[in-house]
């Protein structure tokens, strides 16, 4: 999902609590991120329409109004573009404090950030999401990039929590929370995707917290 602008509450008034916020980008910073968005976009259009295979990054740029050479200056290849950048999830795991010492203390903390970054997702950035996942599904090339993307958090992640954990974090406990963490992140927007596919409404925050409490239910 791709993100321009800092979280806000529902109420549209100061940024979502938990998310750090970046300083307003400068008109440079503003137009590559419009840029980017809107190859993003082009690519999940030509993507869900006529598929991987036979869409061509030139068709992509042309229809986001811009040269091929400019769409390499964003995305290394085609399928790259399709894929959301979880802009808002890197700073949140970049911003990442916990306060109490051991395993329990960091994931709780772990498990907060993201709900609240799920909960401040824009509805324009559900529906990407949704239309995204449905690619997925049928593009298995692109699939095995977001896992590569998933793996990058997790690293990014695990080694937060390394340099934040104190004595208490070791390597096997930094990454069993990562990759836990990544775990839920994922199964959530899965079946909320399922969910939304099948006319069924709820909030994706909400389903993240039955997966929550669902794991802690399994692990006792």
């Amino acid at each position: 999902m791709t993100h321009h602008n800092p979280p806000r509450n529902a109420a549209g008034g100061k940024p979502a609590p938990g998310i750090p916020v970046q300083d307003v980008p400068n008109l440079r910073t503003r137009r590559r991120l419009e840029t980017q968005a809107e190859i993003h976009r082009a690519a999940v259009e030509l993507i869900e329409a006529q598929g991987a295979k036979a869409t061509t990054v030139e068709q992509i740029a042309a229809r986001a109004g811009v040269s091929s050479r400019t769409f390499f200056r964003h995305f290394a290849v085609k399928e790259q573009a399709v894929l959301p950048g979880q802009r808002r999830l890197r700073q949140a795991i970049d911003a990442l404090e916990f306060d109490g010492a051991g395993p329990d203390a960091a994931l709780r903390a772990v498990e907060e950030m993201a709900a609240t970054v799920i909960a401040a997702e824009p509805q324009e950035d559900l529906e990407a999401n949704q239309r995204v996942r449905r690619i997925l599904l049928r593009e298995p090339d692109i699939r095995g990039l977001a896992t590569a993307q998933e793996q990058e958090l997790v690293m990014r992640l695990r080694d937060r929590l390394l340099r934040r954990g104190g004595a208490g974090m070791d390597l096997m406990t930094a990454r069993l929370i990562a990759e836990t963490a990544m775990l839920l992140w994922r199964s959530c927007w899965d079946h909320w995707a399922e969910l939304a596919d099948a006319g069924e409404s709820l909030e994706p925050v909400q389903l993240y917290r039955q997966y929550r409490e669902g794991l802690r239910r399994l692990l006792g």
